[in-house]
């Protein structure tokens, strides 16, 4: 899948896979534009960004990271967070929080229904 952004300072790239590496996101991030609010770097590689209204995997696409970035150039922050990590903030402005991913989903359903 073509994406619009052509980035040209590959220097300055923060993450350690291409821009164009393929991630999941909620469809909101997506569709409605809301803010990325929670992301997970999974054990196994793959980054999730959600905008915290939801954690049900069909509520999930696949998207590009290197426009995702271009959309909100904070998440740039987190292109050091480790395998295994989750970090949220309660709003846009706000400051990352970072932490290991639980055992279980219950500190991320946590995160969603108190939002």
């Amino acid at each position: 899948m073509a994406c619009p952004h052509e980035r040209t300072d590959t220097a300055c790239w923060p993450f350690a896979v291409p821009d164009e590496t393929r991630v999941f996101a909620s469809v909101r991030v997506l569709r409605q534009a809301l803010p990325v609010l929670m992301v997970s770097h999974d054990d196994d590689g793959d980054w999730v960004f959600s905008c915290g209204t939801t954690g049900e995997p069909a509520h999930t696409h696949d998207a590009c990271l290197g426009c995702l970035v271009d959309a909100d150039p904070r998440l740039a922050e987190l292109a050091d967070l480790p395998r295994g990590w989750l970090a949220y903030r309660l709003d846009p402005a706000g400051r990352w929080e970072r932490g290991p991913l639980p055992d279980d989903e219950s500190i991320v359903d946590t995160l969603l229904h108190n939002w």
